[in-house]
């Protein structure tokens, strides 16, 4: 009796207002039945056959099973609201239309402007849930509902997707819905669905697709897919589960805005894996991912696929394979340490199948196997620039970057636009493609300081080049950490590779020509091989001339493959810079270069060919130094090479009055003087020869010439060490140029308390500078500086 008093209030409502004249009409569904008064089918066709707007309301919670399909929305502004007031992902209908009984149908068609369902469950329908169809279907509101799903929770697929827009319609919103569940066997069912007829300004934002409320997978085909020339906005949405891809793009023309999404993780950073994340398909143009803010792809097989043809696409901003250990943190740099590492476990971004002018840019990826891949010889026009790439310890990944083809591909940038890379087997990867540039990356755990999560920092080899590899270009790089060799070429058909102007510090060795290690020179070179395995110069003899009062010329000299160009490197601490070239060399294989400045660190020699083709880096080379003199006492360490006393002394021989060099705790000191008196065998004193590192007391007389240029020490065949006794040594420390107190700290955690205390000479008295006491003198970066160490016992220390 109530449900037909219901019934008849309900019919006198809608004959009021429409004998009132109103615009507008509010029409209830009061039963659950598929034919006559008060049902939902009636209502539709009441509110397309009445003017102005209408919104079909429902009485009570009900379930509702068509047995045929529904009255599509024929009429503009008829809204269909299921909710209690509040409609969104999170909150579960009490309106369910169930499509079971209804054959090969849709759930619910809006084919006029201004539709709106809101609040509704939707599933088990043969064709879409929702269906927005058509040229008049204009601005669409499908919000609140969720579609796939069941009012006890599980999954009945609506089997021709979710939600879909096609036919031209323009202007649909599909907001705030939990979509899922619409996979089935035989058919291709996707969550929401935009295509076909040039159906575009769509806006998918804030949805739930393909996790059930309880977590729960929810599978579709596809979460989101755009198709043929039509065109959304993606924004904000959690989609996981899917078994092609959480978002698809294929055949698009317009511009597509991917944007705030989470694919691959629930909204508790919860694994919900998509096969792929984002792919962006055949004939796919001008795609958008984290432009205007970033989306996080995690969890998934692979983050950002970018295949078939697609092409004119910019992939920045985003977070691939991390997650913010809260959801209501914002993606920003200085929440990285706080992240949860989630690697896309097969790729990170992968660009294959044709691919085109596509840019990536300012991505921050931790890789599963592979960070960022780039393959297939269509694949062009590829550029990679101002990423992070970093291995996850759950790892190993082989590669951060890995290029197996392509063309016209760019890896890095101008000073500052580089990548910065670590954590991999290899960090840069090359094969098969031809002028690739390799230009300003950080590489390596010691230099990628944005990588701020938490990450692998091993890595073996920095960039290799493998065959196919034709006239890179790898420049102005920094290379450190590798544990084998920071740049290899290997491959007889890798040639021409131009690895100039890079930085590096503690690598296996920095140029490795075939990965085996230093390559020995042979007589023939231009061998078969990678670069040719062109012979490494040999720098020979360096030597300073006074050109006026304030200009110097160093000229370099040495021995290098004939019609090669050899470039000159400086060591200064932990960097290093080209600071000379020589012209081509000659037929016999001499060379010359010149430059205004007198090189304080060790010399390095890279050869190179007109084509391109780079060597191993010569042996390094300790070149003059320049010794300030004042009268009096002099303290400095010899840099030349072993030398007869009286042989070394002669440029400042009319000054000097004693030398004296302490030889060995065993020894003590030895002196010479050229005013003492031969004796039997010709000497003037104990001290016979000079030896790379001694430490040389000099005291001078007169006035004396404000410097010195020690003769060149020539070739380093391996690292001096200091032998230390206990007590008092006088020694001079070795090798290139580094930072003093981070030096000594390093010798110290390596073999603690072995360094009691520290003087050096400061150029006029005895400095203390360890222990790093209050007061103590920081003498910032060592160059064959003169020490008293007090060695607490017996050691051998080498350069850390």
């Amino acid at each position: 009796m109530k449900f037909w008093t219901a019934v008849a209030l309900a019919a006198l409502a809608v004959f009021w207002m429409t004998a009132s004249g109103q615009s507008s009409s509010e029409i209830w569904v009061v039963s659950d039945g598929d034919v006559g008064a008060g049902t939902l089918r009636a209502a539709i066709e009441q509110a397309n056959d009445s003017a102005g707007d209408d919104l079909i309301r429902f009485q009570a919670a009900m379930t509702i099973r068509p047995r045929s399909a529904l009255p599509a929305l024929k009429d503009d502004g008829i809204t269909i609201d299921g909710s209690n007031g509040t409609a969104s992902a999170d909150t579960r209908p009490r309106i369910w239309l169930d499509g079971s009984q209804a054959g090969d149908t849709a759930g619910l068609e809006l084919i006029a402007a201004r539709g709106v369902v809101r609040g509704l469950g939707v599933s088990s329908f043969g064709r879409y849930g929702i269906g927005v169809i058509g040229a008049s279907a204009s601005d669409a509101l499908i919000e609140g509902n969720w579609v796939g799903l069941t009012s006890n929770g599980g999954q009945a697929a609506n089997r021709l997707s979710g939600v879909a827009v096609i036919g031209g319609a323009r202007g649909a919103q599909i907001l705030e819905n939990r979509i899922g569940g619409n996979s089935a066997a035989g058919r291709t069912g996707h969550g929401v669905v935009v295509g076909g007829g040039g159906s575009v300004d769509a806006v998918i934002s804030g949805n739930v697709i393909g996790i059930a409320h309880d977590g729960t997978p929810a599978p579709n085909d596809d979460g989101i897919l755009v198709v043929d020339s039509a065109q959304a906005s993606i924004v904000g949405n959690t989609i996981g589960n899917s078994k092609v891809a959480g978002v698809e793009l294929r055949q698009t023309r317009l511009p597509i805005q991917i944007d705030g999404n989470r694919i691959g993780l629930r909204r508790d950073a919860g694994l919900a894996s998509n096969d792929v994340g984002v792919f962006l398909g055949d004939g796919s143009v001008d795609a958008t991912i984290g432009r205007r803010s970033a989306n996080v792809i995690a969890g998934n097989r692979v983050g950002i696929a970018v295949e078939q043809g697609a092409r004119e696409s910019v992939i920045e901003n985003n977070w691939i394979g991390l997650a913010p250990a809260d959801a209501s943190l914002q993606l920003v740099a200085s929440e990285l340490p706080r992240t949860l590492v989630r690697p896309n476990h097969q790729k990170g971004i992968s660009i294959i199948s044709g691919a085109a002018e596509i840019l990536v840019r300012n991505n921050v990826v931790a890789a599963g196997e592979f960070g960022i891949v780039v393959a297939d010889p269509a694949t062009t026009r590829v550029s990679l620039t101002r990423n992070v790439v970093a291995g996850a310890r759950q790892g190993p990944t082989q590669a951060a970057i890995d290029v197996r083809s392509g063309t016209e591909i760019t890896i890095g940038g101008e000073t500052g636009l580089g990548n910065h890379i670590c954590g991999a087997e290899f960090g840069i990867r090359l094969a098969n493609t031809e002028e690739a540039s390799i230009s300003a990356n950080a590489i390596g755990a010691g230099v990628a300081n944005r990588v701020a999560f938490d990450s692998d920092d091993q890595m073996r080899w920095g960039i290799r080049l493998n065959d196919g590899s034709i006239r890179s270009r790898v420049r102005n790089n920094q290379i450190v950490d590798a544990s084998l060799a920071a740049i290899s070429v290997v491959g007889a058909s890798a040639q021409d590779n131009s690895l100039t102007g890079n930085q590096f510090a503690r690598n296996g060795i920095d140029i490795d020509l075939g990965a085996d290690g230093r390559t020995v020179n042979d007589s023939g070179d231009r061998d078969h091989g990678p670069n040719q395995l062109l012979n490494h110069p040999h720098i020979v003899n360096h030597q300073v001339a006074r050109i006026s009062d304030r200009q110097l010329r160093s000229t370099i000299t040495g021995q290098a493959s004939p019609g090669s160009i050899v470039h000159i490197y400086v060591r200064e601490g932990s960097t290093e810079r080209r600071i000379a070239r020589s012209d081509r060399t000659n037929g016999d294989g001499t060379w010359t270069a010149k430059t205004g400045e007198v090189p304080s660190g060790q010399l390095r020699a890279l050869a190179t060919l007109s084509a391109g083709a780079t060597s191993e880096f010569s042996p390094s080379f300790q070149p003059s130094q320049r010794l300030r003199l004042r009268p009096g006492t002099n303290w400095f360490a010899w840099s030349g090479p072993s030398m007869a006393i009286e042989q070394a002394m002669w440029p400042v021989l009319r000054w000097v009055q004693t030398v004296w060099v302490w030889k060995s705790p065993d020894v003590g000191w030895r002196g010479w003087s050229p005013h003492l008196p031969t004796d039997s065998t010709g000497r003037r004193g104990t001290l016979e020869r000079l030896e790379p590192g001694d430490v040389v007391v000099m005291r001078l007389s007169g006035q004396t010439p404000s410097d010195w240029f020690l003769p060149a020490g020539g070739e380093i065949v391996e690292d001096a060490v200091i032998v230390l006794k206990q007590g008092f040594n006088s020694v001079t420390w070795p090798g290139a140029r580094v930072d003093a107190l981070d030096a000594l700290a390093e010798i110290d955690r390596v073999q603690p308390g072995v360094i009691g205390s520290v003087w050096q000479w400061d150029e006029s008295s005895w400095q203390l500078i360890w222990p790093r006491l209050r007061g103590a003198w920081d003498p910032g970066q060592w160059n064959l500086p003169v020490l008293w160490i007090r060695a607490t016992r017996d050691a051998e220390l080498g350069p850390p």
